[in-house]
């Protein structure tokens, strides 16, 4: 996959509820620092999933708003459709190694979800 195709699947496998898919998309040395602990491998991403869906309370959609590409590097501009029909917004960065997402920082753009 190239980096934006790694990217557009990750936020895919959030929004579409399918935390499997994430075998296909992150590496096995990815890291999340957007999580306390971070997520570790494809394991990982998936705990971070299922926190995230036990918190908001279902799935949650994202509409990636902006991609930016250098090299192995893409940031993304995202907007987070809570089920209790919120929004939040934030800006991400992932390092893709292999055609895989193996390393994710995220940052809150604005107040959080409510």
């Amino acid at each position: 996959m190239t980096p934006e195709e790694a990217v557009r699947a990750y936020f895919d496998a959030y929004s579409q509820g399918r935390p499997d898919q994430f075998d296909e998309v992150v590496s096995p040395d990815y890291i999340d620092y957007g999580h306390t602990p971070p997520g570790h491998g494809p394991q990982g991403a998936r705990d971070d999933y299922e926190h995230a869906v036990q918190v908001a309370g279902g799935v949650i959609h994202y509409d990636i708003d902006a991609l930016v590409l250098r090299d192995d590097t893409v940031a993304a501009a995202w907007t987070g459709h809570l089920p209790n029909g919120s929004d939040y917004r934030g800006l991400s960065l992932y390092l893709i190694v292999g055609g895989l997402v193996a390393e994710a920082r995220h940052a809150m753009i604005g107040p959080p979800p409510t």
